[in-house]
């Protein structure tokens, strides 16, 4: 019996075991004792606290609410019934019988439950000890302890106290100001309401657009032009600007870092 233990590694039942019949409102009830638990037939105890058996037949759906180590089958003990079809059930402990007596369970009646727990502790759980202490051994539960952030809320104002747009680049966007022309990785977008509120005269002609940057095709050297003696012959950083939305191309003029 030692494949079946508790948390702390210890068998939840073993090969020495007391069986004894204790009677609950003219009903008697098996009572097993092995290694420190106490376990009680499943089925018996659930029609002692009044949930009616499944249209199915018996108590098995209800009984697989309960998890290891708070039930066993008795198939896996070395008890038995004298009425053999009792040897199909399982056994539960006293800390699964309180689970059923909590009231989560479809079909619970506390008016047969309430007295069926009064009985347990009084006459069958001993030596002062409670449901716990007569349960094998289980882990405590992981409960999950909030965890709290500081908030910190962006003021999307400027010292004059006007709405600033909270999709605002930090700081200069370097682009909008040099002239450069547009990295291969970059886009640009424009949303001037008038064509004078740009930089200069403004390209999106005040009808916002955006322009991305189209790599030219590398032309080879055609002899025109003197090159130096460290020139490794790589395509010039010279890209055109594609206007999304409007047949104006503008071609930036060729990075002079390659000559």
């Amino acid at each position: 019996m030692s494949d079946f233990i508790d948390d702390d590694g210890q068998p939840i039942f073993t090969d020495n075991f007391i069986h004894e019949i204790i009677a609950f409102e003219e009903n008697d009830f098996d009572i097993i004792k092995t290694n420190g638990n106490i376990w009680f037939n499943g089925s018996d105890v659930l029609n002692a606290m009044g949930f009616l058996q499944h249209k199915s037949g018996g108590q098995s759906r209800r009984l697989n609410r309960i998890s290891h180590p708070d039930i066993i089958k008795i198939s896996d003990t070395n008890f038995r019934f004298p009425d053999g079809r009792r040897n199909r059930g399982s056994l539960i402990s006293p800390r699964a019988v309180l689970q059923f007596a909590e009231g989560g369970t479809q079909g619970f009646n506390q008016i047969k439950a309430l007295p069926f727990v009064d009985w347990m502790t009084a006459a069958v759980l001993s030596d002062g000890l409670d449901a716990e202490a007569w349960s094998p051994a289980r882990a405590a539960p992981v409960v999950l302890a909030p965890v709290f952030h500081k908030t910190e809320i962006a003021e999307n104002k400027d010292e004059q106290g006007r709405e600033l747009d909270p999709l605002r680049p930090i700081g200069i966007y370097p682009t909008t100001t040099d002239g450069a022309p547009i990295g291969p990785d970059e886009v640009e977008f424009c949303m001037c309401y008038d064509e004078r509120a740009g930089v200069g005269n403004c390209w999106c002609r005040g009808k916002g657009r955006i322009r991305e940057a189209v790599p030219l095709p590398f032309v080879l050297y055609a002899g025109d032009d003197v090159i130096d003696d460290g020139d490794q012959i790589t395509p010039p950083l010279n890209y055109s600007v594609n206007v999304v939305g409007s047949h104006d191309v503008q071609v930036s003029k060729p990075n002079a870092a390659n000559f």
